[in-house]
């Protein structure tokens, strides 16, 4: 029998440590270390929000300030809307201090606009991002990229106002702010205010020129060159050269307004289109007034002025005025409202603070005050409300108030003024006894022939007396006498310049009678036929012949 001989073979761990494992243990040390100098030592990151990000590529786009570069891009992708892009970016270690709720960010790249070309240096080495340290607020979760850069720092010394206009695009942005026509500041954004309905244009004025703002300074739209034809007539205003291509604003204290004080930041004020509408902008205390004309008013617009005897008193408000909740008959009698506006401090300085508008105008009405229509241009054809005393003004019967105004009789004026009294004179022509001064006359002329004819009989009488040869036995006294008065008739006799005269002032006469007839058979047919045109008659028919 075969015996098997087995060996046992004991296992023992080895409990000393092994040199091999120093190499991995060694760098997996340096790995971290240079992990956590790397995360330790890096600058923050900030959210970049635009609508385009065009020229900015990540990992090659920098991010500079005052030309020294601080940063990088990483990323860049589309947000979860899908309506902006989101810019992931690095700032150097350090670079945190510069991140502040009024930090601004703004690409860089060629551009071209008022103050000439800029970003040339971007043609070759790309856009890049240009970052302007904040100094107020904390850093908030991220930061608008403007496509231009702001154009004023936020911790640059001056003011900033807002203004409100009715009309877009007037203003834009890097637009002037002028001063007497010395630039003091610049528009820094314009857009739509949904809530108020109108538009926003926010300024910067910077120190010292801010204390140049006060409660009561306007501001106008300063263009190039204005021109106005209104019922004041022609007005061009030319402004600076710095607004003469691209407009500008401008602002002043009306003339006759206190400086008022120093404006607040943020303060808010209405745009208005010219120089000229500043100073209408005072009369704010009016009172309102309704006139009906019977005339024509094409012509008559709103802002046209109301003038007495040349002092202006007012202004038209509303052409026509629609009354709500009354209506007029469309007739002969149809009379157009108008509302217009006094305004007492235009004339407050000359008649005083105790002048009673009211109290006036009522003892007015009864005395012939009433307001008619004049034409104040030419050429344009624009009307204005003149208020004066009429003396044959018929008394007024109508009401003294409608809708709630107080009503100011009105007459025609202008060319219906004129008109009128053409045809009270052709009725007073029309009145005259023309038919029995004509036959007078007509009877005068025949009578003058007749005395012609007697007065060549006499002469021929006189000539055969001097011709005789009993002349020569009369008295030489009488024989004078007859002589001189032969020569007297002979200056009268057909041939003489006095008969050819005569005669022909005569026969001219005559020859005005005539033609006198037609036109007092005209008249008596129609009396105003010298102002409207006379329907022409007609042409007498030849009866026909009876059967």
């Amino acid at each position: 029998m075969k015996q098997n001989n087995h060996e046992t073979v004991r296992v023992e761990n080895i409990k000393r440590w092994s040199p091999v494992w120093i190499v991995p243990i060694v760098t997996l040390l340096i790995g971290g270390w240079i992990l956590f100098y790397h995360f330790s030592h890096q600058g923050p990151e900030v959210t970049l929000i635009t609508s385009n990000a065009e020229g900015i590529v990540p990992g090659k786009t920098t991010i500079k300030s005052r030309s020294v570069d601080i940063g990088m891009v990483e990323s860049a992708k589309l947000s979860d809307d899908l309506k902006q892009v989101e810019i992931k970016a690095r700032l150097n270690n350090g670079m945190e201090k510069m991140l502040h709720q009024d930090s601004v960010f703004w690409t860089v790249k060629p551009q071209i606009g008022r103050e000439g070309i800029t970003g040339l240096g971007t043609l070759l080495s790309g856009s890049y991002i240009e970052l302007q340290a904040g100094t107020k607020g904390d850093e908030p979760d991220h930061y608008q990229l403007l496509d231009a850069p702001p154009l004023a720092p936020p911790d640059a010394k001056g003011i900033r106002i807002t203004l409100d206009s009715m009309k877009a695009g007037q203003l834009n942005a890097g637009d002037p702010v002028l001063f007497r026509g010395y630039r003091v500041g610049s528009v820094e954004t314009s857009k739509f205010d949904t809530d108020k309905r109108l538009m926003s244009y926010e300024l910067f004025i910077q120190a010292p020129y801010d204390r140049l703002v006060t409660t009561n300074v306007r501001f106008w739209k300063d263009s190039g060159i204005a021109v106005d034809m209104s019922a004041s007539g022609m007005r061009v205003e030319m402004g600076s050269l710095t607004t003469l291509f691209s407009g500008g604003v401008s602002f002043e204290v009306p003339d006759g307004a206190t400086l008022g004080e120093p404006a607040k930041n943020h303060a808010e004020y209405h745009l208005y289109d010219d120089h000229n509408s500043i100073q209408e902008s005072m009369y704010t205390r009016h009172t309102d007034f309704l006139m009906f004309f019977n005339e024509s008013i094409r012509g008559l617009q709103a802002g046209a002025p109301v003038e007495f005897r040349g002092i202006r008193l007012g202004t038209v408000a509303k052409v026509p005025y629609i009354m709500p909740g009354k209506y007029e008959k469309l007739g002969n009698d149809y009379r157009i409202p108008v509302l217009i506006r006094i305004e007492p401090d235009r004339f407050a300085a000359s008649v005083g603070d105790n002048f009673n508008l009211q109290q006036h105008l009522q003892e007015g009405r009864q005395h012939g005050l009433r307001a008619s229509l004049k034409t104040a241009n030419l050429i344009t054809g624009a009307l204005y409300v003149d208020l004066d005393f009429y003396n044959n003004a018929p008394q007024f019967s109508g009401p003294d108030s409608v809708a709630g105004y107080e009503v100011i009789p009105t007459v025609a004026g202008g060319l219906n003024q004129l008109q009128q009294k053409v045809m009270s004179i052709l009725d007073k022509v029309d009145k005259l006894p023309l038919a029995p001064m004509l036959t007078e006359a007509t009877g005068t002329l025949r009578q003058s022939q007749k005395t012609l004819r007697e007065l060549q009989t006499t002469l021929d009488n006189v000539n055969k007396i001097t011709g005789s040869p009993a002349m020569k036995t009369l008295p030489a006294d009488m024989q004078q006498t007859l002589r001189d008065l032969n020569r007297s008739l002979k200056g009268l006799q057909p041939g003489s310049p006095a008969y050819n005269k005569l005669v022909g002032d005569m026969q001219r006469l005559d020859q005005v009678l005539q033609q006198l007839q037609p036109v007092l058979k005209t008249l008596n047919n129609k009396s105003n036929a010298l102002v409207f045109e006379a329907s022409p008659g007609h042409d007498p028919q030849p009866k026909r012949a009876k059967q």
